[in-house]
């Protein structure tokens, strides 16, 4: 994570900042040392098929017809549209020799709506043609959660006469800030007669930390725990030559859960026909929510992933690498898509500039990305950017480090 534009195709050369979550072996290794970071950021926007771009272009007018025409049959033949947005900020990141100590935080949302949805956003109870029509309200989703995790790494260097080897582990605590999980297996708007039915049950934390900085008018508090739990990771590096293998496991181990004692519930039904009106949007306990709803609080924890890459130095200035990534089980708490095949390369022949791209198959799209470091002795200033497409819709990555010592 703290080496951009390698589009995470870094398992075999993570060093310093970044073996601390990508691969603890590597700090072990020789090129790693000290290190320190405050606050490197990484942040993630997608919406699709009507892009963000899209949105920006419409900003502040009225949407033409042909263009709320043009969008709804994209959404139509996709079957929905899907937005996410995340972000990951690392508080500090400290390396030291073969220990490295790490606090990060992890805000990640995400939604679904299905065609009905969309074209009663953009048309209104009028309709598409100007007379009232049935609309599908099903499979709407929603999906966020804030979780902070610390972490504390070792590499172990193994004695080699002809070749450096590090096995390596990070220990990790995370506490849960935020969940809510929303899903709309019915709902429709019927045109003779009309009546609305609304059916979108919800499960959110009681005494969540982003609902109480939006209450409190973003005002500054310590974040509470709903749920937490410990993980491990492990890692292995090998270096002969010009030549570097590396693998990991994250969370080859993790008992993160959430508090059910923490967690509301909130059946979301109502039903307008002819001047009549139902509802239940009134928060009861979690152990009124159905199995379904339960299955995705359950899904929101962290999965085991596999990492593998390797790396050659073509000259002391070239490193081309490759890297492949596993998630063992859907969903889970991740802003990675579940499979990764990519390459990189890095550039260092100017002393001051370091320059970074990189390019992955994904999980149904394809992720490119670019990046350099401005490097003024200890200090690094380093900025990435990527395009992302596939199963978390199609996204904007950009990220942003400032550390001293190694990168």
């Amino acid at each position: 994570r703290l080496l951009p534009g390698l589009s995470g195709n870094n398992t075999a050369t993570a060093r310093g900042l970044a073996a601390i979550s990508v691969n603890p072996a590597g700090l072990a290794m020789p090129g790693s040392g000290f290190s320190l970071a405050f606050f490197p950021t990484q942040v993630r926007l997608g919406s699709a098929p009507i892009s963000l771009t899209d949105l920006k272009d419409v900003q502040g007018i009225l949407i033409p017809a042909t263009t709320r025409a043009d969008w709804l049959a994209l959404v139509s033949d996709e079957g929905g549209q899907t937005g996410s947005f995340g972000i990951d900020i690392s508080e500090v990141a400290f390396t030291s020799g073969n220990f490295g100590f790490q606090i990060s935080t992890l805000m990640v949302g995400a939604f679904a709506l299905p065609p009905g949805v969309v074209e009663g956003l953009l048309y209104g109870n009028a309709g598409r043609t100007g007379s009232p029509s049935s609309l599908d309200l099903a499979n709407s989703s929603l999906e966020g959660f804030a979780i902070s995790t610390a972490g504390l790494s070792i590499g172990i260097p193994i004695p080699s006469s002809s070749r450096d080897i590090a096995i390596g582990v990070t220990a990790k605590y995370s506490i849960g800030h935020d969940v809510i999980v929303g899903q709309s297996t019915s709902g429709s708007i019927h045109d003779d007669p009309i009546r609305v039915d609304l059916n979108f049950p919800v499960v959110q934390t009681v005494d969540g930390y982003i609902s109480d900085l939006m209450s409190s008018g973003l005002a500054w508090k310590m974040p509470g725990s709903n749920g937490n739990g410990v993980g491990v990771d492990v890692g292995f590096m090998l270096k002969q030559d010009r030549l570097s293998l590396g693998a990991s496991i994250q969370n080859v181990l993790n008992t993160f859960s959430w508090d059910e004692s923490k967690l509301k519930y909130r059946p979301g039904t109502a039903s307008f026909e002819l001047g009549q009106y139902n509802s239940d949007f009134d928060e009861t306990s979690y152990d009124s929510v159905p199995g379904n709803l339960k299955a995705l609080v359950n899904e929101v924890t962290f999965k085991p992933s596999l990492r593998v890459g390797a790396a050659l130095d073509l000259n002391d200035d070239l490193t081309v690498s490759g890297d492949l990534h596993r998630r063992f089980s859907d969903g889970g708490i991740a802003l990675s898509p579940k499979f990764h095949l990519g390459v990189g390369a890095e550039f260092r022949g100017i002393s001051i500039l370091h320059v970074r791209s990189g390019a992955a198959l994904i999980t149904d799209g394809m992720q490119y990305s670019g990046g350099a470091s401005l490097v003024l002795g200890p200090v690094n200033i380093s900025a990435a950017g990527a395009l992302q497409t596939g199963a978390l819709a199609k996204q904007i990555l950009g990220q942003v480090t400032l550390s001293f010592g190694n990168r």
